[in-house]
């Protein structure tokens, strides 16, 4: 054949305020190797149908039919007219588009009530907050919805989330093959947006990009569907690439012709030139006809992607959460990129250190950040970036930030860290001057000894002087926690839920998520299960499909059931600033044993003296002379700093030479240069460091 025509596309349904990065950097390297592609978010194009008018009308046709139902849904049965009536304001004002329907929302008898929405407590939002409020009413609304869909019509439907539960590994095919012979008001509407698909970019090969598994049973119903029309359908993403990695279902077939694993961008590339006619040069790739694994050309890692044809202004800005941190993720279509392939550290024991998103670690050129920065945001109109690193080098963002402030960039940017002691206070002063407004970091389980038995590099000592650092830059920070890691105790739960109040009482936590651990085929706790003190039991008989998540049994930890609920409970009132003086072990019913953590411990971290750098940077304003002396404008005041006039002059001349356009200026070279007693500089020049010199 010619150059096929391809579409890469997003199946019905992950994130609805911003394309899921994965496409748009498939794409970037399919221009890069001289190829056109279309982009697809069917999510997106299925849950428009879904909450309009014409979407309602066929759910509420449905249920008028039906003689059972949960009581929720009779109510919104009977107040089916002024459902088909405020949906499509809803929507056209969650897209941004007509921001006066929140008077209405906030003022007058508009939207139809629901349990959610009837519970909205709208206290954190202030009086000025009007916009903000009413979003959050038009999200409990549409959620009020979507838990209707769920209770009468596919329980296996959520906002963001499509039959998860049918994915999640150890599972078998069965259960997704009995979801794919239904038939629904949502199959059809998938149906129709993949037709519209078909009709307006008449591709010969689909690629579907899979990152969760609440997209996986959509995928596979598309799949089938573009299918039976002769198009040839890829399968790629995270999932398959950590839940399929293994498959050995002979039924997956009749959905898909393909599946890539790792990067996507050589083995997507090789497909295409082999279904072309062109040399077999198909690798990381299993067909029906098994694994694929030629020697393939070399494809550098895409750090950015191209948006091509994506509608980005129908995308939905929702407030589904209090949490400052998860509202990053859901509100605001923040713009994708990684500064580096894979994890610089790629040793902790409960992560996919073997699998090559991991493993693999390439940092990215700055320059070509920054460049690809400038482009995206006359591409999109959109500042914001979302850094997607595993963990985000330390050392490249620091050249980052010194590259966005010597050209001037207004950017606003956020990324997971690690919380390690390279985040010195003035390098976080300088990541926040240049745009940098959130990180989020594991503390994980909170413990030393358990932090030391996962090689996680960093100990609760060191996160919360990290934490300190970027709370006094005015960066906000979010910390993910783990409970249930093997061999963790009970007392040792509950000290960490300790350590976690003392940080939030500090001030040093904005937002914070407990995740119970999951043993995962790729980690080290499944590679070496007597070192963690896991037993691992046999997996049922029978032809298992996705085999990444897999049961463990840990004899010596506490049961994580019983935290479940309580750490959850907590941490809710902890981020609102409630709640902090009840000892933690009270929580809990009954009440566990008292911490025996040490009542000032993060506050005794926090005030230790910090580490400091050697390379002058000025991130101040500019230094004007006065009869007092040098003064010195900060963002937000001014500082004179006198001395004699050859000081002034060594000074001014350091600010110019510091400055992020400028070569690095070591402290020890400027200090040689100093005309004076350095000794009895020292005062002033802490002055000097006040106004805005940083040392990183």
């Amino acid at each position: 054949m010619n150059q096929a025509r391809l579409t890469l596309a997003l199946p019905p349904l992950s994130q609805l305020n911003t394309p899921y990065p994965s496409i748009a950097y498939l794409a970037r390297a399919m221009n890069d190797a001289g190829r056109t592609c279309s982009l697809q978010d069917l999510g997106l194009a299925f849950m428009l149908r879904l909450l309009s008018k014409e979407g309602l009308c066929a759910v509420f046709d449905e249920l008028d039919e039906r003689e059972h139902l949960p009581e929720p849904a009779w109510r919104a049965l009977a107040l089916r007219r002024q459902h088909e009536n405020a949906i499509d304001a809803v929507i056209r004002f969650l897209q941004g588009q007509d921001r006066t329907v929140s008077q209405r929302i906030l003022g007058t008898p508009f939207l139809p009530g629901g349990p959610r929405l009837d519970d909205a407590d709208l206290t954190d939002f202030g009086r000025l907050g009007s916009d903000d409020a009413a979003r959050r009413l038009a999200t409990l609304y549409v959620e009020d919805l979507t838990d209707l869909i769920t209770s009468t019509i596919d329980q296996g439907f959520s906002l963001a989330q499509y039959s998860h539960h049918l994915a999640t590994g150890p599972v078998t095919f069965e259960p997704i093959l009995e979801r794919l012979s239904q038939e629904t008001i949502l199959d059809g509407l998938v149906d129709a947006v993949v037709d519209d698909m078909i009709e307006e970019t008449q591709p010969d090969v689909v690629g579907l990009s899979v990152p969760f598994p609440g997209m996986l049973v959509s995928a596979l119903r598309i799949g089938r569907r573009l299918r039976q029309k002769g198009i040839y359908v890829v399968l790629g993403g995270g999932y398959p690439n950590t839940e399929l990695r293994d498959v050995n279902e002979e039924r997956l077939w009749d959905f898909i012709d393909a599946i890539t694993y790792d990067d996507g961008e050589g083995p997507l590339l090789a497909i295409l030139q082999h279904l072309e006619g062109g040399p077999d040069q198909r690798h990381r790739t299993k067909t029906k006809d098994g694994q694929h694994e030629n020697e393939a050309p070399h494809h550098p890692f895409v750090s950015s992607g191209t948006h091509n044809d994506l509608p980005l202004h129908r995308y939905l800005q929702l407030v589904d959460s209090e949490n400052p941190a998860h509202r990053l993720w859901s509100d605001g279509r923040w713009n994708k990129m990684t500064l580096a392939h894979g994890c610089y550290w790629k040793r902790c024991a409960f992560c996919d250190v073997d699998l090559d998103y991991i493993a693999s670690f390439t940092p990215s050129h700055v320059k070509s950040l920054a460049d690809d920065m400038e482009r995206i945001i006359d591409e999109t109109g959109e500042s914001g970036f979302h850094m997607v690193d595993e963990a985000a080098p330390p050392r490249v963002m620091r050249d980052l930030a010194l590259e966005i402030l010597a050209r001037g960039m207004p950017v606003s940017w956020w990324g997971n860290i690690r919380f390690e002691r390279t985040f010195t206070p003035d390098l976080c002063r300088l990541l926040s001057a240049s745009g940098l407004v959130a990180v989020t970091g594991g503390l994980e389980v909170a413990s030393d000894r358990l932090l030391a038995l996962m090689d996680k590099g960093i100990t609760v000592e060191q996160a919360a002087q990290t934490a300190n650092a970027f709370q006094q830059a005015g960066v906000m920070v979010h910390a993910y926690l783990m409970y249930g890691f093997p061999t963790q105790t009970e007392q040792e739960t509950v000290n960490a839920m300790e350590v976690v109040r003392q940080m939030f009482e500090a001030g040093i936590l904005s937002s914070a998520f407990w995740h119970r651990f999951v043993l995962t085929k790729h980690s080290k706790v499944y590679q070496n299960p007597e070192k963690y003190g896991v037993q691992i039991p046999p997996l049922p008989g029978g032809n298992i499909f996705a085999t990444n998540d897999l049961p463990h049994l840990d004899p010596t930890g506490a049961d994580p059931d019983r935290f479940d609920r309580d750490l959850v409970k907590s941490l809710h009132s902890w981020m609102r600033g409630n709640d902090l003086e009840i000892p933690v072990h009270v929580w809990f019913d009954p009440p566990l044993l008292p911490t025996s953590e040490h009542p000032k411990r993060i506050q005794k971290a926090i005030t230790a003296k910090a580490s400091e750098g050697e390379q002058l940077v000025w991130i101040g304003g500019q230094a004007l002379d006065s009869p007092n002396g040098m003064v010195l404008h900060s963002h937000d005041h001014e500082i004179v700093v006198g001395g004699r006039s050859n000081e002034r002059q060594w000074l001014w001349e350091v600010i110019e030479a510091a400055r992020p356009e400028q070569e690095a200026l070591p402290l020890g070279d400027a200090i040689a240069a100093f005309p004076g007693d350095w000794s009895k500089y020292q005062k002033r020049w802490d002055k000097v460091r006040q106004a805005g010199m940083l040392l990183v």
